[in-house]
């Protein structure tokens, strides 16, 4: 990303050559030097081996994150994918399950089994992965200054934040940046094939796998295009020993539903969304860089991996999740955190922006080149660490919330007090991690409904949250006050923010 000139070198080097010149023949010497350019070089090594130093360096934050930092990503999505990763071995057809996704399930299973430290490994790795590639596929299209990609990638907060987490974005990221490499390598199979688990790791899945249709319909290359349903035909045959029907991978799509228990928002939401994701000097580079791909288009320079796999594949799923955020449909939630799944894409965009900054304005005045490259690299790599909304807030993003230290009174509580064997009711997920619990197994534990209170034997003891249980199971807190079997043992009560969380434990009487 940095451009240096060592005029005295360039001097030596020069004389150098010139001796050589008189004794050999120039077409052998050309050869030599070209061997040493690309193979000898001590310069050209170094600047080879700068991805696996960044990629070290990255390995060793992630490791220093995970030691030092106790939070979970969030308490909601991140425990649940947790606790299927973890379950599955014990409860085979978690593997097929829908909304677990699970090809992410299968992958990040044996991580899972020591824990939730296991699952940040698992999704560190998952990262590593990311960058690796992203500065690869980089190299591929021939775009300059590819390391830059992956310093884009490490510092963008919320892609940082994510890492430490139970949820698919990683992993979704990862099978899409491999799916554009193996396109730009020109090896279509095995992006069709990887592409086409997409939807296994998250829905959405099934947008970027059009793109890619489209991509090849563009190539021409028709052999291909079969291979895009590989993955639902090895989940179907896979999954039929479990649903009993081989189109479960569609009938069973927990989304595809033209409503949304979480209401709707503005058609804009996303583009205020995605400075969170990013930050803002890579915000701002990156529409330099959708701008400068639509300039292109006008100018008739296409690109299809441009255009199609970057431009294309973010525009239609961009534009996808603000429709149905929009529309109120598919149970969109508005979440930001879905554009992690096709951050390398953003970066590869955002480099461009950056490039037509520092490349093409300024290519023929290089000190103002350097100038403006070392300022917006500078920008990039301090934001994280500033105070901004979009930053990075250390005590929120990366340790535990305030409702779950809540929920670990709780839990204490439950341990110490609870005499039964019968099934706890709870709906708040991080609770089966502090109190060890299989959250699958209804033996020891059970969400809470009508008819699960109605099965309760005395002593049972009950949680309820007015986060969770509150909106699952349709059941107030003044509704179970209102029950004469239930008895009110302790309440735990936090405001955070002005955002108030609230446990209730019950004892059957």
């Amino acid at each position: 990303m940095f451009f240096f000139h060592h005029y005295k070198c360039g001097q030596l080097f020069a004389s150098v050559y010139n001796v050589i010149r008189l004794k050999i023949n120039n077409r052998v010497f050309i050869i030599i030097v070209k061997y040493y350019l690309l193979y000898l070089s001590p310069v050209n090594r170094s600047m080879k081996n700068l991805i696996y130093y960044l990629l070290l360096i990255y390995a060793f934050i992630c490791a220093v994150s995970i030691y030092a930092f106790n939070g979970t990503g969030d308490s909601g999505d991140s425990i649940s994918h947790f606790l299927f990763t973890k379950y599955a071995p014990v409860h085979p057809r978690l593997f097929f399950d829908h909304w677990a996704k699970p090809l992410f399930v299968l992958l990040a299973s044996p991580f899972a089994q020591f824990g939730f430290i296991g699952m940040k490994v698992f999704n560190s790795l998952v990262s590593i992965a990311v960058l690796f590639f992203t500065y690869k596929t980089t190299g591929r299209l021939n775009i300059a200054n590819p390391i830059l990609a992956a310093v884009i990638l490490m510092f963008s907060p919320l892609n940082y934040i994510l890492t430490f987490s139970g949820l698919t974005e990683p992993l979704f990221a990862l099978f899409t940046i491999l799916g554009i490499y193996f396109c730009a390598d020109k090896k279509f199979i095995s992006a069709a094939i990887l592409i086409s688990f997409l939807p296994y790791i998250r829905s959405e899945g099934l947008i970027i796998l059009g793109v890619f249709g489209l991509y090849f319909l563009y190539r021409k290359s028709w052999k291909v295009l079969p291979f895009l349903f590989f993955g639902s035909v090895a989940y179907g045959i896979a999954g039929y020993f479990v649903h009993g029907n081989l189109l479960w991978v569609f009938t069973k799509i927990p989304y595809a539903r033209l409503s949304s228990v979480y209401g709707h928002g503005r058609l804009l939401h996303f583009i205020d969304q995605l400075v969170n994701v990013t930050g803002v000097p890579i915000y701002i580079l990156f529409w330099v860089g959708f701008i400068g791909l639509i300039v292109l288009v006008f100018r008739k320079k296409f690109n299809a991996e441009q255009h199609i796999l970057l431009f294309l594949g973010f525009l239609t799923f961009f534009a996808a999740h603000s429709l149905f955020w929009y529309l109120g449909i598919f149970n969109s939630m508005g979440l930001k955190r879905v554009l992690i799944g096709i951050l390398p894409i953003i970066a590869l965009i955002t480099l461009l922006g950056f490039n037509f900054i520092t490349e093409t304005l300024w290519s023929l005045k290089p000190t103002i080149k350097k100038t403006v490259q070392a300022l917006l690299v500078g920008y990039i790599l301090i934001f994280p660490f500033t105070v901004n909304p979009s930053a990075i807030q250390w005590e929120k993003d990366m340790m535990l919330s305030p409702d779950q230290k809540l929920a670990e009174e709780v839990a204490k509580f439950v341990l110490a007090h609870k005499k039964t064997k019968g099934p706890l009711l709870y709906n708040y997920r991080y609770l089966s991690l502090s109190l060890n619990m299989d959250y699958f197994d209804p033996k020891v534990c059970k969400q809470i409904s009508k008819g699960t209170i109605e099965e309760m034997a005395k002593g049972d003891f009950l949680i309820w949250d007015n986060q969770y249980a509150n909106f699952e199971s349709g059941l107030e807190k003044e509704n179970l006050d209102s029950l004469s079997q239930l008895t009110t043992m302790s309440t735990y009560k936090i405001n955070e923010n002005g955002k108030e969380c609230v446990f209730v434990l019950y004892e059957k009487k």
